[in-house]
């Protein structure tokens, strides 16, 4: 397979459906062989990687263990060979207000969200050392800068993935890893269908400047596009994927 990312490796956390099993298709289809870290089983994804032509490793890993992400870490370069992009995408929604929010839940979400982010980098940072195209690319949401209730957790912990980019990005630029997040709206997913009702993808489809639903793949593709050559001085950046709902 040629592609922009032939010959490369990637892990993909949450890639067993929705937006992270669009990312690894489109990775897949790129060049690029691919892990997928997700809590539920990924045979899906596997079918599709492997139609790509490229290889495939997965693993059902709670994200925010550090002791099965390490093991997932090794395991993966066992498998594959030593990773050139993370892509990190596990996550946990809940819509709750802050007056019934709990500091357990809230602490869960923000520790699969955000602590998953951390660690997923953190793992594999000494393969990403080795990469001469070291990629992480972390998944937030254009929530964060819109007037949104009930999303206590859920932005409490996007927040953090956005300031762990930057943070990231100024430490591992040294290294010549480039660090970036990419911001959707709202995706139809088996996932977003099953927690949102119909009124919320309308409304954010008619705030939007281009009047069509956002896919999978559209978040997929500026993955794609950060995680190749032709992204590699694009650093430290929060790129919105929203069809011109937000103006930053």
């Amino acid at each position: 397979m040629n592609g922009r990312l032939t010959g490369r490796i990637a892990v993909v956390t949450g890639g067993a459906s929705g937006i992270g099993q669009a990312i690894a298709k489109k990775l897949a289809s790129e060049g690029a062989d691919v892990a997928v870290a997700d809590i539920n089983p990924a045979e899906e994804t596997k079918e599709l990687v492997k139609a790509a032509g490229q290889r495939f490793f997965g693993a059902q890993v709670d994200v925010s263990d550090e002791g099965q992400m390490n093991a997932f870490a090794a395991q993966v370069r066992d498998a594959l060979g030593s990773v050139d992009i993370v892509s990190s995408n596990a996550a946990l929604v809940e819509l709750v207000d802050f007056d019934n929010a709990t500091f357990g839940n809230w602490l869960k979400i923000v520790s699969v969200n955000a602590g998953g982010t951390f660690l997923t980098a953190k793992v594999f940072l000494d393969q990403l050392k080795d990469s001469r195209a070291g990629r992480v690319i972390n998944m937030t949401t254009t929530a964060y800068w819109e007037n949104t209730p009930s999303f206590i957790s859920y932005l409490s912990s996007k927040g953090a993935i956005n300031g762990l980019t930057y943070a990231l990005a100024a430490d591992l630029a040294k290294y010549d890893i480039t660090v970036n997040a990419v911001a959707p709206s709202v995706v139809r997913t088996p996932f977003t269908l099953s927690r949102l009702p119909e009124h919320v993808f309308e409304h954010h489809m008619q705030q939007q400047a281009l009047k069509r639903q956002q896919t999978p793949e559209d978040v997929a593709n500026t993955v794609a596009f950060l995680a190749s050559d032709e992204a590699a001085f694009i650093t430290s950046q929060i790129v919105a994927v929203d069809g011109g709902l937000t103006r930053r």
